[in-house]
């Protein structure tokens, strides 16, 4: 049953908001500085068998499950609650002006990424795709360039599907699976520059499904190839905040997975998510430096255009719209397990086809 709105008036301290609240810092202190791409920093094979599942679902892996998918439910409550009781025009006013620059805030972001990129030299598109080729720092020069306006803009969006593929050809499908936010930020600045207004009303939409999908896959990488982490946290042992490094490890990836989650499926919550994101990859800058910067800083431009325009036709069509807050909510923490079966089976499934790992 949904709260009366009898009175006219918000009783703000009648909302059960406090987990939200909590989460905040709970993700920061847990993800924050863990948020470092591991390959950019560490060693790794990706060709080397995942560790076994029956090792990844440990007990501790089970309970922090379970508590995760808990949480899934407070915030759907949380979120229903709050969109019972106030109108969605008195958030979305509070964006209202600054929603006409999200899309600048993208191409400019870009064209800085892409300067970096050329600046530092013999990379493509993230710091461990590297390359001994000059002419693809000399292409990101160029593209750099057509980001200044609107209308060359889409030049740099068919370059990131270039230097994708190239990526592709040279490191393996398996690997750029993990950036397909790429593809994402690319098509967004394409239907907008080329105007494709049959398109339109989809970027936003497939901007998200990219970055959640980028999120979601290093969230099972976290599991999967641990080890590849330990090393760093061994480093780096004040950011583990004195918590067992393999149960950190497992706690960071949930903060990201349920983040992510929440970035399609949460409403309210959606832009406190995206902020808390945006903390969580800003504060990992501190420790892992300028290569942290410039390897993130799409993805943060990415999640402060979500903090801006919030829901959009993705969200809409994937949150339920069930009465009962209880089976709503219900069937919000199985889609969120279901999510969790569908990424460890894309991982590994994919893993072993192209490597042979399930062999």
């Amino acid at each position: 049953m949904l709260p009366a709105k009898s009175s006219g008036r918000v009783d703000f301290a009648a909302l059960p908001v406090l987990p939200l609240l909590l989460a905040v810092p709970l993700a920061v202190c847990l993800g924050g500085r863990a948020e470092a791409h591991v390959k950019w920093f560490a060693a790794y094979n990706v060709a080397a068998a995942p560790t076994a599942l029956p090792e990844v679902f440990s007990g501790s892996f089970v309970i922090i499950a379970a508590l995760s998918a808990l949480l899934i439910l407070m915030v759907y409550l949380c979120d229903r609650t709050i969109e019972a009781v106030i109108p969605a025009d008195i958030v979305e006013n509070l964006f209202a002006a600054a929603k006409p620059l999200s899309g600048d805030i993208l191409r400019i972001s870009l064209g800085a990424f892409f300067l970096c990129l050329w600046t530092i030299g013999g990379i493509i598109l993230t710091p461990e795709l590297k390359t001994s080729s000059e002419a693809i720092s000399w292409f990101q020069l160029l593209f750099a360039l057509t980001t200044l306006s609107w209308r060359t803009v889409w030049i740099a969006g068919l370059g990131i599907f270039v230097l994708y593929g190239i990526a592709i050809a040279d490191y393996g499908l398996f690997h750029l699976m993990d950036y397909p936010l790429f593809l994402g930020i690319a098509a967004y600045l394409i239907i907008r520059s080329l105007k494709i207004e049959r398109l339109r009303p989809y970027a936003l939409s497939i901007l998200y499904v990219a970055m959640a999908q980028t999120l979601l896959w290093a969230s099972v990488e976290k599991w999967a190839f641990g080890a590849w982490t330990m090393p760093l946290l061994a480093q780096h042992e004040r950011i583990t905040l004195g918590i067992d490094h393999r149960i950190y490890l497992i706690l960071a990836g949930f903060v990201e997975f349920v983040a992510s989650f929440l970035l399609l499926y949460g409403r309210t919550s959606q832009r406190l998510v995206a902020f808390t994101l945006l903390v969580i990859f800003l504060a990992a800058v501190i420790d892992f430096g300028k290569i942290d910067a410039v390897g993130h800083s799409m993805i943060i431009a990415t999640l402060a255009v979500t903090i801006i325009n919030g829901n959009t036709i993705i969200n809409r069509v994937l949150q339920n719209h069930i009465p009962s807050f209880m089976i709503g909510g219900s069937e919000a923490v199985v889609t969120y397990l279901g999510y969790l079966l569908l990424f460890f089976t894309m991982y590994y499934g994919l893993h072993g086809l192209i490597y042979g790992s399930l062999g």
